[in-house]
């Protein structure tokens, strides 16, 4: 049985990797923004070999309070952009494509989560796949 265990843990883990299918290129963490500031935000589509059919994204910033941010999957905060993407092969190892959006003027000094929210059917039998990526970012006044 132990043996059943380690196999199931391991396949979780594989199936995982092959999951990840978008990352967020820039922002970076720790970089400042003020509010109502253009940002150019990428996201990135790195070769992967899960077949994913892409429903959309969304790009958020949400304050974080007393230095603790509040996790994607309970709280976006202010949606900036929502929508497709068609990233363009750039590179190898993937594609991408830039979003510039604009960061709410209200936005509180302090620490902030920036937000990715990727959407797509994956696999061959498709299932819908949520993730989120994020950057932990500075609103400075």
């Amino acid at each position: 049985m132990r043996s059943f265990e380690s196999i199931a843990i391991i396949a979780a883990g594989i199936s995982a990797t092959f999951a990840q299918t978008i990352e967020l290129g820039t922002p970076k963490n720790g970089e400042n923004f003020f509010p109502g500031q253009e940002v150019t935000a990428q996201v990135i589509q790195p070769e992967s070999m899960a077949s994913c059919i892409q429903v959309g994204i969304a790009l958020a910033i949400n304050n974080c309070a007393n230095d603790i941010c509040p996790a994607p999957a309970d709280a976006l905060g202010s949606v900036l952009y929502a929508g497709s993407w068609t990233p363009e092969n750039h590179q190898v190892g993937g594609s991408y494509q830039n979003f510039t959006v604009t960061l709410p003027s209200y936005l509180a000094e302090g620490p902030a989560i920036f937000t990715l929210t990727h959407l797509c059917l994956l696999g061959a039998a498709p299932y819908p796949f949520l993730e989120y990526r994020n950057a932990t970012v500075n609103i400075v006044v």
